[in-house]
C-alpha cells in the first residue's frame, strides 16, 4: 500500500506541476537578482549543456539577456537580441508541447520565454503590443490550469500584471471599470504569485512594490515588500532604488541615503557596463529628496536633466518627472508653469497614475 501510494504522489507531481526550484537554479536566481545580470546568462548557458530538463534554463537565459539590456540602457538592441533567442528555442518549445501537452512546467517555462518582450513594450511605450499580445501569451494559463486542476500562482504573475496595467489605462482615460476584468485589478494575482509562486516570487514583489509607492501611496506595505527582497538579494539596483525614495516619502532621509550610497557604491564596482540609465535613476532620487525637502531649484535642476538624459529604464518615468517638476512649481507659486508641466503630463503617452493625478489638478488650476 505504501508503495502504491508513493508511485501515485510521484505521477501527480509529474503532472501537475510543483515548480519546485531546484539549488542549481537557485543560484542562477541569486545571480539574476543581484544585477549580474552577464554571469546569469553564462550561468543559464552552461546549465542547458548539463542538465536532463533545459527548459527552464532557455526561459530564464532569455528574460536574463532582456534585462542585462534594460539594465545597461542598450535599447536599440534589446528588441533584436530578444527575438533572436526566442527564435533559436521557440521551435524547440513547440516541437515538445506538441507531443507532450500535459508538461505544464515546459509550458510555463515557454510563456516566460515569450512574455519577457512585454518588458520591452512597456520601456519603449508600445502600449499597442501589450494589449494585443498579452492575452495570447497568458492563454497558457487556460492549459495550465486545466491539467493542474487548479488555478497556477505562477501564471497569476502575468495576469495579475496584465490586469493592473489596464486598470491604470482605464484609469488615465476614465474608463476604469471598462478596461478592468478585475474588483482587485489585479493586485490579488499579484498578492498570490508572491505568497504562492518560486519562479514569479520577486518579479511579483517588485510589482507591488511599485504599485504601492506610486498608485497606492502605502508606504508601509512597499517598506515591508522591498525589506524582505533585499534581505536575499541585497544588491538589486531597482529595489534599492525603490526603498530609496519609499524612505523619502516617509521623510526617512538618512535610511533613503543609505539605499541610495549603496546603488553608488555597485555602480563604481561596475556591476552595470553602461551606467547611463542609472545615474539617471540617481538623480532622479535626488530629485524626490530636494522636492520633499522643498530645495524647489535643486529639486527643478535634478528633474530637467532626467527628463533631457531620458535614460531610465521605465519610460514612464517621464510622466513622473513632468509632474514632480509641475508640483514643485506650483509650491513656489509659478502656478502659470506649473499648469503647462501638468498639461504634458497629461497629454503624455506614458501610463503611469501621475498622468491621472495630473488631469485632476488641472480641474482645480483656474
Amino acid at each position: 500500500m505504501k508503495k502504491f501510494l508513493k508511485i501515485m504522489i510521484i505521477f501527480l507531481l509529474s503532472i501537475t506541476g510543483i515548480f519546485a526550484m531546484d539549488k542549481n537554479f537557485e543560484k542562477g536566481f541569486d545571480l539574476f537578482y543581484n544585477y549580474r545580470f552577464q554571469e546569469a546568462i553564462d550561468y543559464f548557458k552552461e546549465q542547458m549543456k548539463n542538465t536532463s530538463d533545459p527548459f527552464p534554463y532557455y526561459a530564464f537565459y532569455s528574460y536574463a539577456t532582456i534585462r542585462y539590456n534594460l539594465a545597461n540602457a542598450y535599447y536599440d538592441k534589446v528588441q533584436d537580441d530578444a527575438d533572436a533567442v526566442i527564435m533559436t528555442y521557440r521551435p524547440i518549445f513547440e516541437s515538445y508541447l506538441k507531443d507532450n501537452p500535459e508538461d505544464v512546467d515546459a509550458l510555463f517555462y515557454y510563456t516566460v520565454l515569450l512574455a519577457g518582450k512585454m518588458r520591452i513594450y512597456l520601456n519603449k511605450m508600445e502600449y499597442m503590443k501589450i494589449i494585443k499580445e498579452a492575452p495570447k501569451i497568458l492563454a497558457n494559463k487556460i492549459e495550465i490550469d486545466r491539467y493542474t486542476q487548479k488555478e497556477n500562482p505562477e501564471m497569476k504573475f502575468g495576469t495579475g500584471s496584465f490586469d493592473y496595467y489596464l486598470s491604470v489605462v482605464g484609469g488615465n482615460f476614465g474608463m476604469t471599470n471598462l478596461f478592468s476584468n478585475s474588483k482587485s485589478d489585479g493586485i490579488r494575482d499579484l498578492w498570490d504569485a508572491y505568497q504562492e509562486s518560486s519562479y514569479a516570487k520577486w518579479e511579483a514583489a517588485i510589482v507591488l512594490m511599485y504599485v504601492y509607492m506610486y498608485d497606492k501611496m502605502d508606504y508601509e506595505k512597499c517598506r515591508e515588500l522591498y525589506t524582505d527582497f533585499l534581505k536575499i538579494y541585497p544588491d538589486n539596483l531597482e529595489v534599492r532604488a525603490i526603498a530609496a525614495e519609499c524612505c523619502y516619502y516617509e521623510t526617512n532621509w538618512s535610511k533613503g541615503d543609505i539605499h541610495k550610497k549603496h546603488i553608488s557604491k555597485l555602480l563604481k564596482n561596475d556591476i552595470l557596463d553602461n551606467e547611463i540609465g542609472w545615474e539617471a535613476r540617481l538623480d532622479y532620487l535626488n530629485g524626490v529628496r530636494s522636492m520633499l525637502r522643498e530645495e524647489n531649484v535643486d529639486a527643478l535642476g535634478y528633474f530637467n536633466h532626467v527628463y533631457e538624459l531620458d535614460a531610465m529604464e521605465y519610460s514612464w518615468y517621464r510622466s513622473i518627472v513632468l509632474k514632480y517638476t509641475a508640483d514643485v512649481y506650483l509650491k513656489m507659486g509659478m502656478q502659470r508653469t506649473a499648469k503647462l508641466y501638468y498639461e504634458k503630463t497629461a497629454n503624455s503617452m506614458e501610463i503611469s497614475p501621475q498622468v491621472r493625478e495630473a488631469k485632476d489638478i488641472l480641474k482645480t488650476l483656474k
